[in-house]
C-alpha cells in the first residue's frame, strides 16, 4: 500500500465508519429495492435492463438537482445516484425513487459540506482551462501553464469528487478525513481515475452536442461509469487499509 500514498496514520478513519461493504447505503429499507430472482438471459438484455436504469436514475437526480435549486441538491443527488446504481450493479430490483429519496434526505448536509468545495475547485479549473483554450491571454508560455494546472486540478478534483460520491465510508468521516481520502484517491487508482476523467470528458463533449442524450442520461452515465471504475477498487483499498488498524475492524 505504500506506492499508493496512502498510510494507515494520514487516513484517520474513524471506528465508526467499519463497515465498508455495498449495503452500507441504508439498504434495510425494504420497499426500495429486493434481490433480483436469478433468470436465464442475454448480455444484450442485460444492457438493456441496465440503460433503462440508468436513464431512471438521470430523471430522478434532474428533479432532487432542481428541487435543491441545483446548488444545494446537485452534491446529494449525485451521491444519492451513486447509491442506487451500485444496487443496480449488485444485481437488485431498484425502486429508484424511493431509494435515492432516502440517501438524499440522508446525504443533504454531509455530502455538500463535503462535495460543494472540490466542486468550486472544479469549476475553477474548468474556467482556467477554457481560459487557455480560448487564447484570452497573449502569451503562449502562460496559456501552456494555465491550460496544464486546469487540466491536472480538473482531472484530480473530479475522482476526488467521484471518490466521495461512490464509496459511502469515504464520506462517512469527519470533514478534514473526507477531503485528506478524497485527494489522496487519484494517486492510489491512478490508472482507473485517468480513465474516469477521458470518458466524462468524452461524454460532457457528447451531451453539450446531443441536448437529448444529457437530459435523458447526462450525469447518470457519468455516475454509472464513476460506479464502475472506482466503487469496488476503493473499497478493497480501504478493507485493506483497515486490515492494518484493528480499531477499524
Amino acid at each position: 500500500m505504500n506506492s499508493t500514498g496512502i498510510s494507515d496514520s494520514s487516513t484517520g478513519i474513524s471506528d465508526s465508519s467499519t463497515d465498508i461493504s455495498d449495503s452500507s447505503t441504508d439498504t434495510s429499507n425494504a420497499t426500495a429495492f429486493a434481490v433480483r430472482p436469478r433468470r436465464h438471459t442475454t448480455w444484450l438484455v442485460e444492457g438493456v435492463e441496465h440503460l433503462h436504469a440508468v436513464v431512471r436514475v438521470q430523471l430522478v437526480w434532474l428533479a432532487l438537482t432542481l428541487l435543491g435549486l441545483i446548488v444545494v441538491g446537485i452534491a446529494p443527488a449525485t451521491c444519492a445516484a451513486a447509491d442506487a446504481l451500485r444496487a443496480q450493479r449488485r444485481g437488485e430490483l431498484t425502486r429508484v425513487l424511493p431509494l435515492m429519496w432516502e440517501s438524499y434526505r440522508r446525504e443533504l448536509v454531509p455530502a455538500g459540506v463535503r462535495m460543494l468545495p472540490l466542486m468550486a475547485v472544479q469549476m475553477l479549473a474548468l474556467a482556467m482551462l477554457w481560459q487557455a483554450a480560448a487564447g484570452l491571454s497573449s502569451n503562449p508560455a502562460v496559456m501552456a501553464v494555465l491550460g496544464t494546472l486546469g487540466a491536472i486540478a480538473a482531472g484530480w478534483a473530479t475522482v476526488s469528487l467521484a471518490a466521495i460520491a461512490v464509496a459511502p465510508r469515504v464520506r462517512r468521516q469527519d470533514v478534514l478525513v473526507t477531503w485528506r481520502l478524497a485527494l489522496l484517491m487519484p494517486g492510489a487508482v491512478p490508472f482507473r481515475g485517468l480513465a474516469l476523467v477521458l470518458l466524462v470528458a468524452a461524454w460532457a463533449l457528447v451531451s453539450t452536442t446531443v441536448w437529448p442524450l444529457a437530459l435523458l442520461l447526462g450525469a447518470g452515465l457519468a455516475v454509472d461509469a464513476a460506479v464502475a471504475l472506482l466503487a469496488t477498487r476503493i473499497g478493497l483499498l480501504l478493507e485493506d487499509l483497515g486490515g492494518h488498524d484493528p480499531a477499524l475492524h
